[in-house]
């Protein structure tokens, strides 16, 4: 869906000394530091226990040296670098899990309390479950994301700071200080790791900024302070009385802006879950599969949240030192040691796994519902008609189907139209009036009274097979026609970006080399207004007209005038000899379907591109429903392009309630034929929602947390907006336009 990731950090090359610089200078701080606590422990200024605790605070605020939320490394690493990493953290982590449960290791000898087999236990458990998720998360070959190479260090500093708490049965008791205080220390930079990721997903999640998330990372930050603060009030206080009331204090603010955090943050995804539980019970098709899996992202958010927040240590840690103040240290671990422990450990693998999952590198890739739909067209008839020279329309099909019209020869002709056409206005101008006033005169040949396809006439008569059939309707803007199907060549997702360009000189350049650059300038679509021979149809002529007065003849006169003067549109003084439906071999506007089964089996990846227009207008007219009908039938490769991911929202309400049957005609003969040919209208309606919402590949697509969290807003916008009106009886052609906006 994304053609570049939303959360991925471009690098930007003037940045990348002052970052070097920053390192640099963050390493000589370190040395100097190093060399000061050496010196002081040389000189017996502090104690080999104080002396070591320092050593591991150093190593501790270590990898928030290395790894900052400024990085901007968003590659994963080489497959022998990341295959390196999973056998290190194997190794490492399992011989720390099982190894003390030989009778060489004294486990846990420095506590004196009779439950030591628990707490083995627990160190075993916790550190082989954070072992496998921080080896999947090492392994894993993601596509560029900033935000989960984050996720990826996050994951990494809780497997590396419970590893280092299990490990203290390899060292002599005096290390125990060195290990712990790093592991300590370790422990409130990844808390910031963490914090700062889940509140990235919940800002991209949130409909409008809140004073929480606006303020998370002053909030982030002071809390990770607290957190420090009071390892290093124990370090050199130690467990005096007023050290024990210092720590609680650090502790109570830390704990106090961590639930305010948490708390806020559950209250969001609450709302969000509400609404989306309401959505479920008014959509259906598509927009019901796009609700239920933005209900499992948020509902997974939930109890990640939920569980994070109450598995906290510090909420366990509180009442412990409280004890041993009221009481003493003995109590204190008889009590309430191995809860702290456990809720320790198993919230450092709780925040690893909810970390892996929800930042996309566990995430599983599921394929939409749309994958079990019936085709209910697999035996729908053909659109009948009696001929009596079938030869005659088989040598027309071929001759069709070689109209096709080149990339190239399309952007000549937008950057002549000006010229041909001088009152062509891109932001008015529709394709009916682009084929009335430059078309028709331009396929003209005045010498011989007759009139031919303006795509013959670009390719000088010789054949141009079509890879690619387009469904338009000529009410849209002729100017989003020819950028839905340069966005196709050039596989964009929506087409703005290029109708943006076609404005400018510069940006036609830019899409002609970019054409080139990928060698698809000889590229052919099939496009009715170009291909079709206008002077054997409707050059001379507007339709019979309608009763005045009626909607019809509003609608027929409309489409008889320029969109920009209002001025009626001239007739062709052609002589060419007009063909419909009463001669269907001959006839140029009837053999669509046929022209999309010919080219299918004869030409090798033919795809059907169908560009809506910006009120969707192109799902209302009979025969842009035939072509979708018989693309559907011949499994042909369909991409529907829209202008942009706005308007697919504005419109949400009407295009979830699309019905086939509300679709118009010239001649209802033509609609009651296409109809004719849907075996079922329901089923129909419901592939058509989910092609133009896009959800079958949307969903299935790897997308990382932010992105994700983006994707389930616009859900919830939709469901804010429009959830509480929608009607299941309501057709797109019965609700206002305006009604969605």
């Amino acid at each position: 869906m994304l053609e570049c990731n939303a959360c991925c950090m471009p690098v930007n090359d003037k940045a990348l000394p002052k970052s070097r610089s920053t390192f640099l200078g963050l390493l000589l701080l370190y040395i100097s530091l190093a060399c000061i606590v050496t010196c002081s422990w040389a000189f017996h200024w502090l104690d080999r226990t104080c002396s070591l605790a320092l050593y591991g605070t150093l190593l501790g605020l270590l990898p928030g040296a290395l790894h900052s939320r400024t990085s901007r490394t968003a590659d994963a690493p080489r497959r022998h670098w990341r295959y390196l990493g999973v056998v290190t953290v194997f190794a490492v982590g399992f011989c720390v899990a099982i190894f003390p449960f030989f009778p060489v290791f004294p486990w846990y000898n420095f506590l004196e309390v009779p439950s030591r087999s628990i707490l083995r236990w627990v160190d075993a458990i916790s550190c082989a479950g954070i072992t496998v998720v921080a080896a999947l998360c090492v392994k894993i070959q993601h596509p560029p994301s900033n935000y989960v190479r984050h996720a990826v260090w996050a994951v990494f500093g809780s497997w590396l700071l419970v590893t280092l708490l299990a490990a203290l049965v390899f060292f002599p008791k005096e290390y125990h200080p060195l290990l712990q205080h790093a592991a300590w220390h370790l422990e409130g930079i990844d808390f910031v790791w963490i914090a700062w990721l889940m509140t990235d997903r919940i800002t991209a999640l949130a409909d409008r900024p809140s004073y929480t998330l606006t303020n998370s990372g002053t909030i982030i930050r002071t809390a990770a302070v607290c957190f420090h603060l009071r390892i290093v009030t124990e370090t050199f206080l130690g467990i005096k009385n007023v050290s024990l009331a210092i720590q609680m204090v650090f502790a109570a603010i830390f704990l106090m802006l961590w639930m305010f955090l948490c708390i806020r943050i559950a209250l969001c995804l609450a709302r969000s879950f509400w609404l989306l539980r309401k959505e479920l019970n008014v959509v259906q098709g598509a927009p019901e599969a796009e609700a239920r899996w933005a209900l499992d992202v948020v509902r997974l958010e939930i109890l990640a949240c939920a569980l994070i927040t109450f598995s906290c240590t510090t909420l366990w840690w509180l009442p412990y030192k409280a004890l041993s103040w009221a009481e003493d240290q003995q109590v204190a671990d008889q009590v309430l040691l191995i809860p702290v422990v456990v809720a320790h450990r198993f919230n450092h693998l709780i925040k690893a796994t909810s970390v892996a999952a929800l930042s996309g590198l566990l995430w599983p890739c599921h394929t939409s519902g749309s994958d079990q739909t019936i085709n209910t067209l697999e035996r729908a008839p053909t659109m009948s008609i009696r001929l009596s020279d079938p030869d005659l329309w088989t040598d027309k099909v071929h001759e069709l189907a070689n109209r096709g019209v080149t990339l190239t020869s399309l952007l000549n002709f937008w950057r002549k139209l000006e010229q041909v056409m001088p009152s062509f206005d891109p932001h008015v101008s529709t394709t009916n009036d682009v084929v009335r006033l430059a078309i028709i005169p331009l396929s003209h040949d005045p010498s011989s009274g007759e009139g031919h396809a303006l795509a013959s006439l670009w390719a000088q008569g010789e054949p141009v097979r079509a890879q690619c059939m387009v469904t338009h309707n000529w009410s849209n803007l002729f100017h989003h026609l020819v950028a839905g199907i340069f966005a196709d060549a050039l596989e964009k997702e929506y087409y703005a970006g290029v109708a943006e360009m076609l404005l400018h000189p510069d940006g036609c350049k830019e899409l002609e080399d970019s054409i080139q650059a990928r060698n698809i300038s000889s590229k052919s679509y099939w496009v009715c207004a170009f291909s079709v021979n206008q002077h054997a149809c409707i050059c001379d002529n507007f339709g019979r007209a309608p009763p005045e007065g009626t909607p019809e003849f509003e609608e027929w006169d409309l489409k008889r005038r320029d969109s920009k003067t209002g001025v009626v549109f001239p007739v062709c003084p052609c002589t060419q000899r007009k063909i419909y439906n009463n001669e269907p071999a001959l006839c140029e506007m009837n053999k669509f379907d046929a022209m999309m089964r010919h080219l299918n089996r004869r030409q090798d990846g033919f795809s059907h591109l169908v560009v809506a227009d910006t009120a969707f207008d192109v799902f209302t007219r009979a025969w842009c429903i035939a072509e979708i009908v018989e693309s559907g039938r011949s499994r042909i490769r369909q991409q529907i392009k829209l202008y942009s991911e706005a308007t697919l929202d504005s419109n949400y309400q009407r295009l979830s309630s699309i019905d086939v049957r509300s679709c118009k005609a010239s001649r209802p003969e033509d609609r009651e034929m296409i109809l004719q040919s849907i075996t079922d209208i329901q089923q129909f309606n419901s592939d058509l929602r989910w092609r133009i919402f896009g959800t079958e590949g949307l969903l299935s697509k790897w997308l990382d947390g932010p992105s994700r969290a983006k994707l389930v807003s616009r859900v919830l916008r939709r469901a804010g907006t429009f959830g509480g009106h929608l009607s299941s009886g309501s057709t797109l052609s019965t609700l206002d336009p305006m009604d969605s906006v």
